[in-house]
């Protein structure tokens, strides 16, 4: 049942985006904080697995930024879940480098890698590559075709890079200006305690 929803709502995402329907919601997001909590809840994913996983969140990236939230988000986990899911042995590294408002992710892991045949299809629908069946996990193979949609409807573009036997890394790179705290609302803006 929860594979078939997941199949109805990736099938129904998809043609949102295709159709012009999906409408992302720019905001204020607080950037760092976002990623930090991202990290967190990988990092206990990959150390309940026995690998490693490090998070490399550039110094000079800004805390706040105008984004779709709910979408980066939606990027990332997806990235970052199949990352941790297919690496068996070694480690996940999450980076993201800053320059001149281009947010630039990476997500490098030495799962088993994919070969040029499967690199050519792996962000087309219902695409599962050979490891999908060895991670015992049931994926709908539209986590990748959406999270490829969503960059370029940001504006953005994904790319990947893969290695049989060595792992594969996906870099997303995303516009997203900075913003100042007073584009925050009054009660946002002031500090969580």
């Amino acid at each position: 049942g929860d594979h078939l929803l997941s199949l109805i709502e990736g099938t129904l995402d998809v043609a949102r985006i295709e159709g012009g329907k999906l409408r992302l919601e720019p905001a204020p997001m607080r950037l760092r904080e976002s990623l930090q909590q991202i990290a967190r809840l990988f990092e206990l994913q990959a150390r309940a697995q026995g690998i490693a996983f490090a998070a490399e969140i550039d110094a000079h990236a800004p805390e706040l930024v105008r984004a779709d939230p709910k979408r980066l988000r939606q990027i990332l986990i997806n990235l970052l879940g199949n990352a941790v899911k297919f690496t068996r042995e070694g480690r996940v590294v999450f980076r993201l480098r800053w320059a001149r408002e281009i947010a630039h992710f990476e997500i490098e892991d030495t799962g088993p890698g994919m070969p040029p045949d499967e690199v050519a299809k792996v962000f087309e629908p219902f695409a599962r590559g050979s490891a999908a069946g060895q991670g015992g996990s049931a994926g709908t193979g539209l986590g990748l075709t959406i999270a490829k949609m969503l960059s370029e409807l940001m504006g953005g573009e994904m790319t990947v890079e893969s290695h049989p036997g060595r792992g594969t890394l996906f870099r997303v790179r995303l516009f997203l200006p900075e913003l100042h705290s007073d584009a925050l609302p009054a009660a946002a803006a002031a500090p969580r305690t």
